[in-house]
C-alpha cells in the first residue's frame, strides 16, 4: 500500500486497470470459462460525484456481475442505469487494489471522451487522503496513513 503523487496539467486523472472481481474470477476459472483481460483507463478524479462510473464500453469488455440498478443525477438530469461489481488496479502507482467496487455504467460527456470513467466519493472515502495543491500543481492520493509523521508529507 502506498501514495501516488502526480503533476496536474488539466483535469485531475488517475491511471487504472479495470478487472472482474476475484470472486467472479474464481468462477469463471472453476467453470473452464476464460477470464478477461483487464482494460487500461483513465479515471477523472470527480470529488462532486457520489458514485464512480465507468463507459458501457469497459464493461462489456469484462461482462462483470450486476450489482443492481440506480438512479444517478448528473449535470444532464437524472437517470437510471446499472451498477457492477469490478476491480480497480493502478499499476503505475503504489496504491493498493480496490477489490470490489460498484461502478455505475455511464456515458462520458462529450468533452470527457478521451476517459473511461470517473472516481466519485464512494472511492475517494476509502483512502487515506487526497490532497489537491493547485499553486504546486500536485495531486497526491494515500491509501493508508503516512506513519508517525504522516503530518509531515506534502
Amino acid at each position: 500500500m502506498g501514495k501516488y503523487t502526480a503533476a496536474v496539467h488539466d483535469r485531475l486523472t488517475l491511471p487504472a486497470r479495470v478487472l472482474v472481481t476475484p470472486e467472479r474470477e474464481r468462477f469463471l476459472r472453476m467453470s473452464r470459462r476464460a477470464v478477461p483481460a483487464g482494460v487500461a483507463v483513465r479515471l477523472l478524479i470527480d470529488t462532486g460525484s457520489g458514485r464512480s462510473c465507468l463507459m458501457p464500453s469497459v464493461l462489456a469488455q469484462l461482462n462483470p456481475p450486476l450489482a443492481g440498478p440506480v438512479r444517478l443525477a448528473t449535470d444532464a438530469g437524472s437517470r437510471d442505469t446499472s451498477l457492477f461489481w469490478v476491480r480497480l488496479e493502478f499499476p503505475a502507482t503504489a496504491l493498493g487494489a480496490i477489490l470490489e467496487l460498484a461502478v455505475a455504467r455511464l456515458e462520458m460527456p462529450p468533452s470527457l471522451l478521451s476517459l473511461q470513467g470517473l472516481i466519485g466519493r464512494d472511492l475517494l472515502s476509502r483512502w487515506e487522503s487526497f490532497v489537491y495543491q493547485g499553486r504546486r500543481g500536485r495531486l497526491t492520493i494515500r491509501d493508508i496513513p503516512g506513519g508517525l509523521f504522516g503530518w509531515l508529507w506534502g
